[in-house]
């Protein structure tokens, strides 16, 4: 085992959920890139794909929505 400074080849986490490619600067998540989602979907609607692997509908964004904030 050799010495590697900061956190070179370490793995901090592992999940299904995103993936990052910092050499390209690409962040994606859910599988739909940042830079292309981020502009076009609410915070509850991204939350909503994280926990349930899909865009929701209106209704079910409507419905999320009033959960959340239940």
């Amino acid at each position: 085992m050799s010495y590697k400074p900061g956190l070179e080849g370490v793995i901090a986490a592992e999940t299904r959920l995103s993936h990052v490619d910092g050499e390209a600067g690409r962040l994606v998540l859910a599988g739909y890139e940042l830079e292309a989602i981020a502009p076009r979907v609410s915070f509850e609607a991204m939350v909503y794909l994280m926990w349930h692997d899909v865009l929701p509908t209106a209704a079910q964004l409507a419905d999320f929505a009033a959960q959340l904030a239940a």
